[in-house]
């Protein structure tokens, strides 16, 4: 950058994205000497932006960043191509997103997946059991944040909260294909909607996702079985995964606690040492075959 750009005590490094919601920048508050994510706000309704962030604020989960500031910013302090607005200030979170996560390194061991499936339900049912539940409405793996310390942490979470409050009849439903539960795309004749069970269905397609390395946000936006792709996966873990993203609401899942309940009693708490034997029998048979060996 040839001019250094400021807002107030936040000096703009780089641009990090753009949503829904507004824009988001790397910036450094030097007041207090540590980086923060800036996210611009498009919304000009004062009443609804402050409700909607002190909400945001009092959410506590290990998987979602802290909001440290709210303002509005016009005249002094503000240089281009900043703009005169409202202004969210969040934690920053440093890694990589699991959707380039699995681009890099392809498919996830059942194990990993496991792990990080448990994490991401944990969250889920933090946000549909509020006072005031929060759908989050567009889960994918690209608002997974992998942190340098291996855990994750949910993102992009301003347009999910700025959504769920006073949603109207010709209110724009926020999806992305791919991910998005049936529901949500009902856009000929109206009758969009989402509820928990929406979520669920697209962390289904997370799941599917991180153990087939085959990303379901790329058109025709259609899946094969997950077992196509990668032969070791689990009878469990394939189930879960097919009952999560059934088309109808009501064949899912209903709250993510049963999804949970369904993967702590999987092959990964029941199997011990002997179907870890298995497991590794059995990979390396894939893997022989996968490379041209044959079986006798």
């Amino acid at each position: 950058m040839c001019e250094e750009m400021r807002l107030g005590r936040y000096r703009m490094i780089k641009p990090l994205g753009q949503g829904g919601e507004g824009c988001v920048w790397l910036a450094e508050d030097e007041s207090l000497s540590r980086m923060a994510a800036v996210k611009q706000l498009w919304d000009e309704d004062e009443k609804r932006i402050r409700k909607e962030a002190v909400f945001l604020r009092d959410l506590r989960h290990p998987m979602l960043p802290l909001v440290y500031d709210l303002f509005y910013a016009q005249g002094q302090g503000l240089s281009f191509p900043m703009e005169e607005g409202w202004y969210l200030v969040m934690e920053y979170i440093d890694g990589i997103s699991l959707h380039k996560y699995i681009e890099t390194k392809g498919k996830m061991e059942e194990e990993q997946v496991f792990l990080w499936a448990e994490a991401i339900l944990d969250v889920l049912a933090y946000l549909h059991t509020r006072k005031t539940p929060v759908i989050y409405r567009d889960l994918k793996a690209d608002n997974i944040m992998v942190c340098r310390d291996g855990g994750l942490k949910l993102v992009d979470f301003g347009a999910a909260v700025f959504r769920s409050f006073g949603e109207g009849i010709n209110s724009e439903m926020v999806y992305t294909m791919g991910y998005a539960a049936p529901e949500q795309l009902k856009v000929c004749g109206g009758g969009a909607n989402a509820d928990e069970r929406s979520d669920i269905y697209a962390f289904g397609k997370i799941l599917y996702f991180m153990i087939t390395g085959v990303d379901p946000g790329v058109p025709p936006y259609t899946t094969l079985p997950a077992s196509l792709y990668n032969p070791l996966i689990s009878e469990e873990l394939e189930r879960v995964i097919t009952r999560c993203t059934c088309e109808e609401p009501r064949a899912r899942y209903q709250v993510a606690k049963e999804v949970l309940a369904d993967l702590m009693a999987g092959p990964r708490r029941r199997g011990g040492r002997r179907r870890s034997f298995v497991r590794h029998v059995e990979k390396q048979v894939y893997l022989t075959t996968k490379e041209g060996v044959g079986l006798l």
